[in-house]
């Protein structure tokens, strides 16, 4: 490898970090031990709590404008989509209209110890209890209760978790 590639490498890695160190500044909370990929975006990110040891991956986005909780020890896995902000879903008029979307929006809570496979998606007001896994892909509708798998679009009982 060439010394201008090294420093490259260098460089954009003390990029990388200053970015990550900045948004976590940002969030709600922030524990320790927490990773966020520099290629996720993460919308309102005053309105996110993330705990200690949880990792969001390579290419995530998550709008947090109606509040998102990932606890302790979580997995989000790479390409996901996270959204507290929902639209109305009759109408002639697609546009916006914060006034009327406010009905639709809910806080997303993602438990401890949770997994979220790649190029999930999970909507607003959804709980995912402790411990469960989403597959990957799975379009999460509804709540996933604690020790449970869910996959599928939309996501569906799978099986429960002998722990």
């Amino acid at each position: 490898m060439g010394i201008l590639t090294k420093l490259y490498l260098k460089f954009e890695a003390t990029m990388n970090a200053q970015r990550r160190l900045a948004l976590k500044k940002r969030l709600k909370f922030c524990g320790d031990n927490v990773s966020i990929d520099p290629t996720s975006t993460i919308m309102v990110p005053g309105k996110m709590t993330i705990g200690h040891n949880s990792m969001i991956s390579c290419y995530t986005t998550i709008y947090a404008t109606f509040g998102v909780e990932i606890g302790n020890n979580s997995m989000i896995s790479s390409n996901c989509g996270i959204s507290s902000y929902g639209h109305k879903q009759h109408s002639l008029n697609r546009q916006a209209d914060v006034a009327e979307d406010v009905n639709f929006s809910k806080p997303v809570i993602i438990g401890n110890n949770v997994w979220v496979g790649m190029n999930a998606c999970i909507l607003p007001g959804v709980c995912i209890g402790d411990n469960s896994i989403v597959g990957s892909g799975s379009v999460v509708t509804k709540n996933v209760p604690a020790n449970e798998v869910w996959a599928g679009n939309p996501a569906r009982f799978i099986k429960k978790l002998d722990l």
